[in-house]
């Protein structure tokens, strides 16, 4: 099956109800390099998502959501079964995909609106590139939908080569934002409003929300509207466009309405593996994680029903992006595309008996997923190290601009093409510096094991052959010719990119 029948077999719901946004652009009418790129790509396609876990989509072998829109794309494309965040919080990451820049690099450490108390930059520095400039100077109409997170509006959209959308600062979930609440009036809803809601027996937190209104009320079809009516606009001016769309989901709190509210309601979901992880040989701040989410009332009993909420959301956006391929489709430009799904980092969702994301590097928060499709692509999986700093140079060679010798991701053409099976040695190393309160890790993970170097704690090391959900940490007892293998890993890996945490790691390590 090929890519324009799978799109046009894909069930979509709302097609053909009409959910226009009201959008125009004024760059749409400006003159554009109409040449085609190479391997045939005109075009690209972002789709990128908020808190996905690897393991919750069709594809990557959960066989209780539904993701079919996202399962026909993997079958026409490569899925990265490798795929790592270079750090799994919001801002760092979203910096770390717009710059192909380390986090330590770039220095947007802790998320937007936290720079108060937690170090770090509030804004990049000057000199800092975003790859979206180069696009715009090479003549491509941009658009950056949704979740921005990096910065204050110094360094919003389109001070960086986009055209001028609706923007929502800081972590910027629009429930109140004016355009959101307009577009709610065409819907024939006032307002964003929750029928009910699952708090924690405190009420300190939301978990979940039953929204009111149809599907096209949600945040993830208000957002799709906004792309459908941004190619349907950059289609008519004949130009080469990089359109990006980024969903608040399904970050929790798993707001959504009806139908997939209850999609998963009789499923029998089973808590996680690591749900009930004795996490006594953890660092403390993880083992004291649940009391800042006071996850204390979670059960094997309750936990399962916050799961299929979650399969709710994805299998929302699933359908939502459904919309926009047949968009694509529609416009005569699917082929012409490269189309990338991903996302900034994973989610708990309970692992570990925590929520959310934070501290912690462990797969479930720090493996992504990464799904790369094109005509041009021979189909398959590929369990190459990937990581988001490698989609700024891929966007770079595929649009035929120059590719910044300071960047520190690699191209994935080489992958993409069937020239190489891979583009770094068979690891990969990440970073972290903490969430609600500063805590600094460094990761090195390969196809057996997990070395976790934690430098104000015990430092971690999992033996993923025989426990791929990183239940035990072995620090005190694996052979100590493989912690000097991953410990030498990563001591080159900080002083070839100047890690900051070098000076405190050397006697250490």
């Amino acid at each position: 099956m090929d890519r324009r029948d799978f799109i046009k077999k894909t069930h979509l719901a709302g097609a053909g109800v009409a959910l226009s946004t009201g959008q125009t652009f004024a760059s749409a009418s400006k003159e554009r390099d109409n040449k085609s790129l190479p391997d045939g790509i005109k075009n690209i396609m972002v789709l990128f998502v908020d808190q996905q876990r690897q393991d919750c989509i069709g594809c990557y072998g959960n066989d209780i959501v539904q993701t079919p829109n996202l399962d026909r794309l993997a079958r026409n494309g490569i899925r990265f079964n490798n795929a790592y965040t270079p750090a799994p919080v919001c801002t760092p990451a979203r910096t770390c995909l717009e710059t192909g820049l380390l986090a330590h690099k770039h220095r947007l450490i802790f998320n937007t609106a936290r720079l108060s108390y937690q170090g770090g930059l509030q804004d990049p520095e000057s000199g800092v590139h975003f790859f979206s400039e180069s696009l715009d100077e090479k003549g491509f109409n941009c658009a950056h939908i949704g979740k921005w997170h990096i910065g204050t509006e110094k360094n919003k959209p389109v001070t960086r080569g986009y055209d001028d959308l609706p923007y929502y600062p800081d972590y910027g979930y629009p429930a109140k934002h004016p355009h959101y609440v307009e577009y709610l009036k065409k819907q024939g809803v006032n307002g964003f409003n929750l029928l009910s809601e699952i708090r924690d027996p405190t009420g300190f937190r939301s978990y979940s929300g039953l929204q009111e209104g149809p599907q096209s009320a949600s945040i993830p079809a208000y957002l799709a509207s906004q792309t459908v009516d941004t190619i349907k606009q950059y289609a008519q001016s004949g130009g080469p466009f990089f359109v990006s769309c980024n969903f608040w989901g399904p970050h929790a709190p798993y707001n959504i309405t009806r139908k997939h509210y209850e999609m998963y309601k009789n499923e029998k979901i089973k808590p996680w593996p690591n749900f009930n992880c004795n996490l006594s040989d953890k660092p403390g701040v993880v083992r004291r994680y649940g009391e800042y989410w006071k996850t204390g009332w979670f059960t094997e009993q309750n936990l399962p029903e916050l799961i299929g909420l979650y399969y709710g959301y994805i299998s929302l956006i699933d359908e939502e992006i459904g919309r926009i391929l047949k968009t694509l489709e529609d416009t005569g430009e699917l082929d012409n595309t490269l189309i990338i799904y991903s996302a900034d980092h994973g989610s708990s969702v309970g692992s570990y008996q925590f929520w959310d994301k934070g501290f912690g590097m462990y797969d479930v928060i720090t493996r992504i997923p990464m799904i790369v499709s094109h005509p041009s692509i021979t189909p398959g999986e590929s369990d190459a190290f990937v990581t988001l700093l490698d989609l700024a140079p891929t966007f770079l060679e595929a649009a035929g601009c120059e590719i910044p010798d300071n960047i520190d991701g690699s191209s994935l053409m080489p992958i993409l093409s069937g020239k190489q099976k891979a583009i770094r040695e068979d690891y990969i190393v990440t970073e972290h510096f903490g969430h609600q309160m500063p805590f600094w890790q460094r990761m090195v993970r390969t196809q057996n094991y997990k070395y976790i170097y934690n430098p104000t704690d015990e430092d971690e090391y999992y033996d993923l052959d025989a426990d791929p959900y990183e239940l035990t940490n072995v620090i005190d007892r694996v052979d100590k010719r493989k912690l000097t293998e991953a410990r030498e890993i990563l001591m080159k890996w900080m002083k070839d990119t100047k890690d900051p945490v070098l000076f405190w790691a050397t006697p250490m390590l």
